[in-house]
């Protein structure tokens, strides 16, 4: 007999705290996003377009999720995915394919999460390579940060024109979401020869988005942008992402300061339902 699984939106979980230990403590099931900051599942009522859904098999919560839906876009995106069983996972799948159909889905998910991973491949989901955290532990180059500068109307221009256009966070959505994040540009030759988009108002921020003409990188000025962001984020803690296999990448957060933090790494995927 198939079994009953029914989906149900809610905004309060606090009688399934005792489910959401079970799953976060569990190395292979954790969320990377509940671990990094469990503000993305408990906060998440105060947010607009988050959703809670909690998918039950009978009377028994098996799954709880947080998901970020935007009707104008199409486009949804798990924030935390707490789940044990693979038809829990695959019936939230199912309830969103069924109201959402034609949205690209996103996930960040624990690489060692076998659930997940298997009905997302079966599902032909697209993979990027298995990202880690890295934290800053207080130390910052000597470098000076006089090219640095925050956005302001006069930059916003060559901003736009320089910003990669194969990201969610995309120039304009950023601009538009200002109260989450800082843009600090570098200036030469009153030129904007680089960005960085760097969450903030957290008590964990993040870089977003690194970027540095061509003709200007490994000459200092990613780690110039970094150095400053970390500087204007103080006292809040700052983290990045970095792709596991990108040494360049990691060799530069390094040398600002940054170090690696075990069991937190992650996998990105998407596909459109």
């Amino acid at each position: 007999m198939k079994r009953k699984i029914t989906i149900e939106e809610t905004r309060s979980i606090e009688k399934h705290e005792d489910f959401i230990l079970k799953i976060s403590s569990d190395p292979l099931l954790c969320d990377p996003h509940y671990a990094f900051d469990k503000d993305n599942l408990y906060g998440a009522s105060k947010r607009e377009d988050e959703h809670i859904y909690a998918v039950y098999d009978g009377d028994e919560v098996k799954g709880l999720f947080v998901w970020l839906i935007s009707q104008e876009e199409h486009y949804t995106e798990m924030i935390v995915g707490l789940v044990e069983e693979k038809e829990a996972f695959s019936g939230m799948l199912e309830y969103l394919e069924s109201n959402y159909s034609g949205y690209k889905l996103d996930f960040v998910i624990n690489p060692q999460n076998k659930v997940m991973i298997n009905i997302l491949k079966e599902k032909e989901a697209e993979f990027e390579p298995e990202q880690q955290w890295m934290r800053h532990i207080g130390s910052l180059p000597t470098v000076s940060a006089e090219c640095v500068q925050l956005l302001s109307d006069k930059w916003e221009e060559q901003y736009c024109k320089l910003h990669q256009t194969d990201l969610y966070w995309t120039a304009d959505r950023v601009l538009a979401a200002r109260d989450r994040f800082r843009i600090l540009l570098a200036i030469k030759d009153d030129q904007v020869i680089g960005y960085l988009d760097v969450t903030c108002g957290n008590e964990k921020n993040e870089p977003y988005d690194l970027y540095v003409k061509p003709e200007y990188a490994c000459q200092g000025y990613e780690a110039t942008l970094i150095k400053k962001a970390v500087e204007m984020n103080n006292p809040k803690q700052m983290w990045v992402l970095v792709d596991v296999d990108e040494k360049a990448e990691t060799e530069l957060y390094e040398s600002v300061g940054f170090e690696k933090v075990s069991g937190l790494n992650s996998v990105y995927a998407t596909y459109s339902c």
